[in-house]
Formats: structure tokens, C-alpha cells, sequence
């Protein structure tokens, strides 16, 4: 077993609203989706949406999804022959089972709507999620054995894929809102969206435990950054601003808690859980947005696949979100993905825009000089040319102003300041880079 570096868990900053679920937390959106084939023999993934829905006070809704079945005729060469007769027969035989399964595990309750729908079974799934902007899609888990479970999971795993919603993958035996929930965080957008969703599912009085691994690889040396710091510290410095992010969504008598852990990613985070009697396991994804880090793309895959809890795979938010988030957790964003600029220096115009500014240039043909100061007016990213241009305005005048073009730029990074303030904008280019501070 792999030491902790925080033996005792730290509850410092946990502080609970009044209401049970926070109306602005920003992972409630719409119905939890149920995705089934109404064949199981556990209704433990039915149980769960039910529970859910019910917590978030929003819709159940059903999705089922039929492969098309081609009927091949002679008189054609062996051409598929789509018959509707058959596929609407298929579709209301499928609604039916589904509506029957249900029906078994929920009493008197009415039964949800059903949307069954033809095509590959995780790409229909994820794009009901979408089209239905659900909180969650919840599919069944099998029982913890190897070959079930990874089959299980990877059904999972196809879904979440291409999901832009979270997915839980709910084992045969769940029957009441967790009330101990592990959640792996790097502090990135992705890792932040995970704990927001997983306070949705949090029961009253229940632990949220936010769980950092550190590589084993460092061994018994004196952790140490490259400034000589103890990275241990900013750890909880990253803890403390994550707890301030989360705190206005933690329900009723809840607390949160904090550990680090030395270990594998996936291996840590399921053994950490398993340590501590966790009832679910939250975790980020890494898909093709703004900012991304390496974590938990494949890590969130490998614990679907080995947790014996219900596990919570989480997306991380939009490009926009995702920048917020980098800069309130962490103080520093980055980005080499050109597709995403524009959302970001949207996002650092519209907040800085009439601010005094200076625009220094530091090139090894040129050296450092200023190339201007004045009312930062807005920047863009020019697709086309592959350039950034700053605009400064004259005087206080934001309309007059004079436009600074860099070409080439590869990256661009942002900072802010202790208070939560845009301080610069750094885009690098060649061997040289361009800074803009906010001076006011």
C-alpha cells in the first residue's frame, strides 16, 4: 500500500449552504438520461436515475437504442432493403420491454419517457445527452468480475467518449445516494467539473473527498520544486481556492475533505477509495478542449474499468468555462491550440477592456523594448493570417486606437494576480514573446 503524505484528512474551508442541491451549480442542467436495453437483471441503474432525478428535481427520461436490422433480398444483388414495418415493430417491442423493466423497480411511479433510437448504441446515447442537455446519462455496470466488469465498463467508456455530459456507471446493489464520494483532482477545468457533478449526487451529511496523487517516482527524496518550495504546499494552496470554488454548491451538513496520496493515478485513486469506504469515485475527462492536460483521460478509463463502486466520469466543461476555471484554481492558463483562441482572448478583452496596458516585446533580433501603453481596446486571433492583434486605444478613447500584429504565434498563456484580476497576456512566438500587463 502506498504511503499518504496527509495521514489525517483536512476539512479546513468545508462550509454548507442551506439548500440541498444549489440551483447554480453549473453540472445541473437538464434530465438525468437513463440508457438502457430494458434486458438487465439488476435495476440498480434504474434505482439511481430514480434517486437522482428525484435529489435534483429534474425530469427521468430513457434512452434505448435498436442496431438497424437490413433485411437482404436476391432481387437486388444483396442490396440492404430497409423495411419500415419491421424497424417500427422492433422500435415498439424495445419501448415496450424497456417501459416493463422500469416499471419493475419503481413502484407506483409513473413511468419516464422513452426515446428509442436506431445506429450505434454510445454514439445515439451521447447524442440524446446532447440533444436533451442532460446532467448525467446513468448505464448499468456488471457485477465485479474481470471479464464482466471490463466489458461493463468499456460500454461506459464508448459512451463517454463521445458524451459531453458526465456518465455513471451504477454496479448491481446500489440502492441510496452515495454518502462518501471520492474525487480524483489535478485542479484542472475537467477535474473541478467532476466534483461540482459529484456534490449533485452527494446524500445529505455525506464526505466529498478531493484526492491528489503525486507520482511514486519521487520516491523517499525531499519533495522539492525547482524554486526549492515544498510542493505539498501548493498543493493545499490549490486545495484551499478549490474548496472556495465548490463551496457554494455543497449541500446540507456536508464537508469536504482533502488528501494526497503517493501512487499510480488509476490504482491510487481506486485503492484511496477503497481505503475509505468511498460509495463512488468521481473523475475528469480529457477530451479535445481548451487548456487540456495530461491526467485523466485514459486514467478515468482504467477506473471505470477496476472500481467495484459506481463510478462518475465527468467531460470537462466548454473552452470558455474551461479558462475560468484554470485561472481561478490555479492563477495561470495555457494554450498551444490555435482553434481555441479566440474564445480566449474574447474571454480577456471583455474583462480588461478600458484598462491601462503595456505591450513589452522581448526578441533575440530586437531585444526587449515597449511597443506601447495606453486603454487596452481588445485582442483577437486572425485565423487566416495566423496572427494575434492587440488593440490600444489613444488616450481614454477605446474606439481610436492603434492595432499591434504578432505573427506566428505558437502559444498563448495568461495570469492572474492574488486577487482573481487578469494581470497578463504572454504570446510566444519564434524564440521571442509578447507580454501585455494590465497596469490598472
Amino acid at each position: 500500500m502506498s504511503p499518504t503524505l496527509q495521514e489525517a484528512p483536512s476539512t479546513e474551508g468545508s462550509v454548507a449552504p442551506s439548500q440541498t442541491v444549489p440551483a447554480s451549480n453549473p453540472a445541473l442542467r437538464g434530465p438525468v438520461l437513463l440508457a438502457t436495453d430494458g434486458a438487465g437483471q439488476s435495476g440498480a441503474s434504474v434505482i439511481a436515475a430514480r434517486l437522482l432525478a428525484e435529489q435534483l428535481g429534474v425530469p427521468l427520461e430513457v434512452v434505448t437504442v435498436l442496431q438497424p436490422d437490413l433485411i437482404y433480398g436476391e432481387a437486388l444483388g444483396g442490396m440492404p432493403i430497409y423495411v419500415p414495418e419491421v424497424e417500427e415493430a422492433r422500435r415498439a417491442n424495445r419501448a415496450a420491454a424497456v417501459s416493463d423493466f422500469i416499471a419493475r423497480y419503481s413502484g407506483d411511479a409513473p413511468t419516464p419517457p422513452v426515446h428509442t433510437r436506431f445506429g450505434g448504441i454510445a454514439d445515439e446515447i451521447a447524442r440524446v445527452a446532447r440533444e436533451r442537455d442532460a446532467t448525467l446519462v446513468v448505464v448499468s455496470a456488471a457485477p465485479h468480475q474481470r471479464l464482466n466488469r471490463f466489458i461493463a465498463g468499456e460500454r461506459a467508456v464508448q459512451v463517454l467518449r463521445g458524451s459531453t455530459v458526465p456518465v455513471l456507471s451504477v454496479p448491481p446493489g446500489f440502492s441510496t445516494l452515495p454518502r462518501n464520494i471520492v474525487v480524483a483532482v489535478d485542479f484542472s477545468p475537467a477535474s473541478v467539473r467532476a466534483a461540482q457533478a459529484a456534490l449533485l449526487l452527494l446524500g445529505k451529511g455525506g464526505t466529498l473527498t478531493l484526492i491528489h496523487i503525486l507520482s511514486p517516482l519521487l520516491g523517499d527524496a525531499p519533495l522539492r520544486d525547482a524554486t526549492g518550495g515544498d510542493p505539498a504546499n501548493a498543493v493545499q494552496t490549490l486545495f484551499g481556492r478549490l474548496r472556495d470554488e465548490l463551496r457554494l454548491y455543497v449541500p446540507d451538513e456536508a464537508t469536504i475533505e482533502t488528501r494526497v496520496r503517493i501512487d499510480q493515478d488509476a490504482e491510487g485513486i481506486v485503492a484511496c477509495a477503497t481505503d475509505i469506504g468511498a460509495d463512488l469515485i468521481a473523475v475528469g475527462t480529457h477530451g479535445p478542449r481548451l487548456l487540456e492536460r495530461i491526467f485523466v483521460g485514459s486514467v478515468a478509463a482504467r477506473v471505470v474499468h477496476t472500481a467495484a463502486q459506481t463510478v462518475l466520469a465527468v467531460p470537462p466543461p466548454s473552452a470558455a468555462e474551461a479558462l475560468e476555471l484554470w485561472l481561478r484554481i490555479t492563477g495561470t492558463a495555457t494554450s498551444t491550440r490555435p482553434r481555441d483562441w479566440t474564445e480566449a482572448l474574447d474571454t480577456f478583452s471583455r474583462k480588461n477592456r478600458g484598462c491601462q496596458v503595456t505591450i513589452e516585446i522581448d526578441d533575440p533580433r530586437i531585444g526587449a523594448q515597449v511597443l506601447a501603453r495606453g486603454v487596452f481596446a481588445g485582442a483577437t486571433y486572425d485565423r487566416n493570417d495566423q496572427r494575434v492583434e492587440v488593440m490600444v486605444g489613444q488616450g481614454d478613447d477605446v474606439h481610436r486606437h492603434v492595432m499591434h500584429s504578432i505573427p506566428s504565434v505558437e502559444s498563448i498563456a495568461m495570469t492572474t494576480d492574488e486577487r482573481g484580476g487578469f494581470e497578463a497576456l504572454e504570446l510566444r512566438h519564434g524564440l521571442g514573446h509578447t507580454l501585455v500587463f494590465v497596469t490598472v
